[in-house]
């Protein structure tokens, strides 16, 4: 019996020293990299508050959201900040904490003086979208296509790249409110973005999430040092 006791409290103290690998992207304002390369941003402060108050180890790294979002679905010590917890993704990952709001528009540049209606409206043109976001899952399930009128990029950096360098080459693009404000703020162009239509439905909120395989006391430490903030 006191064998098993010994050994229970050997797995139990490798557990706790498993280091947890934190993914991320760069999303403005929530979280980002400064002009010295520091991850910055109002979610990332609070997320190190609550892994600083906790006795997990762990690194953040940051990368597109397509390899953040896939490296988090496949690596059982990966967790990821800031994802939306939508229907799709409800029973891909473990949902520790919920982090900010978020408010999502079509947006259109001044020049194409577009206006819209309706989702229906939106498909005669060509939509730059999210890859894998919640967003990109929705317009594919109203009958968006890709190759036809949606573009999926890999980052949030990568369409805003194509609204300033080609946008002959799309006429809208999907985009949370925060993070357009952010980049107008900081880049004020003459031709600037402009919300056409809000996505008709529940907008999800910002979560702090983990592979499902999590193991159990990072689980319950994570869940600790969140709820405490």
């Amino acid at each position: 019996m006191i064998k098993w006791s010994l050994l229970f409290l050997v797995i139990m103290s490798q557990q706790c020293l498993a280091k947890l690998n934190i993914v991320t992207e760069n999303f403005p304002p929530a979280q980002y990299l400064d002009d010295n390369q520091q991850l910055t941003g109002h979610v990332v402060e609070k997320v190190r508050k609550a892994l600083d108050a906790s006795s997990i180890d762990y690194a953040i790294s940051v990368h597109s959201w397509s390899t953040a979002f896939n490296t988090a679905l496949r690596d059982p010590q990966t967790c990821i900040f800031s994802v939306t917890r939508s229907k799709e993704r409800e029973d891909k990952l473990l949902w520790i904490a919920e982090l900010a709001e978020l408010t999502t528009n079509f947006y259109a540049l001044n020049s194409k003086n577009i206006q819209l209606d309706n989702l229906e409206q939106a498909k005669q043109y060509r939509v730059a979208v999210l890859k894998d976001n919640y967003s990109h899952q929705y317009l594919s399930s109203q009958g968006f296509e890709e190759g036809k009128n949606l573009l999926a990029m890999d980052s949030f950096d990568n369409i805003f790249n194509i609204v300033h360098s080609r946008k002959n080459n799309i006429d809208l693009v999907i985009l949370p409110k925060q993070r357009v404000d952010f980049e107008q703020q900081s880049q004020p162009t003459a031709d600037s973005l402009q919300p056409v239509l809000k996505l008709n439905i529940k907008q999800p909120s910002l979560y702090f999430a983990c592979n499902k395989a999590l193991d159990k006391v990072s689980k319950l430490e994570l869940t600790r040092v969140f709820s405490a903030l």
